[in-house]
Order: C-alpha cells, then sequence, then structure tokens
C-alpha cells in the first residue's frame, strides 16, 4: 500500500475535499486519502494531499505556516467575505494605498480574529457554513492567531494585492474585511493562492493531470521527507527501543522544544516526537512503515 504526500497545485473553482479525492481513483488499494490545509473553492496554490498512513500527519502539517497572495475588490462586503458570496453592503469610501500602508502594521504578530460564518469549522459536529446556508445562528468565538509579514503589492482599480505569510489557523477572508473595516470600508477577497506550506513553495507542486497510476507511486514523497518543516532527531536502537514502548527520556538531544521527526540509526521514519525541557516523548509513531512502497 502507499504511504505518502503529493504536492499539488490546486485551481480555483472546486473544493478541497473534492480535488483531493480525485487522487482516489490512481490508487490500488484503496487507501485513505486527505488534505492539509484547507482551501476555499475560489482559492489555488498548494495542497498537500496525504495518502494512507501519512493522514495521521495532516494535523502536524497544519501547524506548519503559510504564506499566501490575496487579491482584495475594495468597496463590498459579502456574506461570504469572498466573491463566492452575495453583497450585502457596499460603500464609496476606497482607502489609499498610503491608508493601507499605516494600517497594516496593526495586523502583524498575534491578533484575534473570528472566523468567517462560512468555513469548516465545526460546531456541535457540523461546519459553521452548515449553519449559515440555514440561517440558524451559532456563536462564533474569536480566536489568536500569527501574522509574520503582511506587504501591499498593488493597489489598483479599486483592488488590493497584498503578501500575507502567516500561522496556522488564519483565515484570509477574515483578514481582508478586518484590515478594510479599520479603515471605514469593506473588502472581499476575489483571488486567493497559497504560495508557501510546510516549507513547500509553488514551484514544488505537481498538476493532477501529471498524475496517473502507473506514476503516481514515484510522485509520492515519503513521510519522512514529506515532513521536512520540522528538524529531525535520529537516536540509537536503545533509545528508540524506549521512545516505542512510550517512554519518556532524558537527553541532551532535547535541546530545543517542539515537534521532530523521528529517525533510527539506519534512516527509517518512526514518526513524530515531542521534545520539552531536556525530554523527549513520543508524539505520533508508526509500526513498519519506512517508505512510500509496499510496506504499511
Amino acid at each position: 500500500m502507499l504511504n505518502g504526500a503529493l504536492i499539488l497545485n490546486k485551481p480555483s473553482g472546486i473544493s478541497s475535499g473534492i480535488f483531493s479525492r480525485k487522487i482516489k481513483k490512481f490508487l490500488r488499494f484503496k487507501e485513505k486519502v486527505g488534505h492539509a490545509g484547507t482551501l476555499d473553492p475560489l482559492a489555488s496554490g498548494i495542497l498537500i494531499i496525504c495518502i494512507g498512513q501519512m493522514t495521521r500527519f495532516i494535523h502536524f502539517l497544519n501547524l506548519e505556516r503559510k504564506t499566501y497572495t490575496a487579491e482584495i475588490s475594495l468597496g463590498i462586503k459579502t456574506n461570504t467575505g469572498d466573491l463566492e458570496g452575495k453583497i450585502i453592503e457596499k460603500t464609496k469610501n476606497i482607502p489609499t494605498k498610503k491608508d493601507f500602508e499605516k494600517t497594516l502594521g496593526n495586523f502583524i504578530g498575534d491578533i484575534s480574529q473570528k472566523p468567517p460564518a462560512y468555513s469548516s469549522l465545526k460546531y456541535k459536529g457540523k461546519p459553521y457554513r452548515y449553519y449559515a446556508i440555514r440561517g440558524i445562528p451559532i456563536k462564533i468565538e474569536e480566536r489568536m492567531v500569527k501574522i509574520y509579514d503582511l506587504k501591499i503589492l498593488s493597489l489598483k482599480n479599486d483592488t488590493l494585492k497584498i503578501h500575507v505569510d502567516c500561522g496556522s489557523g488564519t483565515y484570509i477572508r477574515s483578514l481582508a474585511e478586518d484590515i478594510c473595516e479599520s479603515l471605514n470600508s469593506y473588502g472581499a477577497v476575489s483571488g486567493l493562492i497559497r504560495t508557501k506550506s510546510a516549507g513547500y513553495v509553488i514551484d514544488d507542486c505537481l498538476d493532477l493531470e501529471e498524475i496517473n497510476k502507473e506514476n503516481i507511486e514515484k510522485k509520492i514523497i515519503k513521510p519522512g521527507d514529506a515532513l521536512r518543516g520540522l528538524d529531525r532527531i535520529q537516536c540509537r536502537s536503545e533509545i528508540v527501543d524506549k521512545i516505542t514502548r512510550g517512554q519518556i527520556i532524558e537527553t541532551d538531544m532535547a535541546n530545543k522544544n517542539g515537534f521532530f521527526r523521528f529517525f533510527d540509526t539506519e534512516e527509517n521514519f518512526l514518526g513524530i516526537v515531542e521534545s520539552y525541557d531536556g525530554l523527549l516523548k513520543p508524539k505520533r509513531l508508526l509500526g513498519n512503515f519506512n517508505n512510500n512502497g509496499d510496506s504499511s
């Protein structure tokens, strides 16, 4: 069975779920398929497709920072935050480039953000959009997200184009609305491209048309390599034995807190470990799973 990741360029006009499921027709053994980091139908760009046991690591890919190029149509507000929705408000107050330059700094760092009503976040087991479509009010809590960098690329014909480098959980639709509303205006995302995700850039992507039943195995990136955004720890056999039995060990290798790819001395990928305060503990481990070929 196949295990690993494909780095694909999702086109606009299709949901991440439907797009990722198109891979299933190329799989011989009906392996599980999932994706890291949802892109709205309007959006395009990097979508990491996880196959087989690689789906167990989607959470760690989602934690990685991402970069976007976003186009924002100014002067309008929609019920979805993008041009997929209905226009519900308009204004003739269009901020200047200088106005945006003055305010963007306020959105860099740790900021509070309210996710869109039309999103895949869950409330009582159903996505927010389920309630929004039916006009059922629910309480949407604000949450903290991190913006590393925010730059204006252009402002032409009432369309603002920006570069966004952000942490996990950031909604670009909400960010666009908040930026515009801080200047007493409105804005809705009219175009979005994810240009970087979990250490991959847009040039790393394959188009779906490049994949078929005959070549998919060669296109898949091995799990240990697919998680390249994480640093690696390689341990001798006695430490591997303790970690794989669920023990927490003290080691000088744990000199930085965070998640690490875990390898043995033979370069076999064993899963993810967590390092904290000089301790190393198992976080998400695998069994006999060290390549993208026929072991599972």
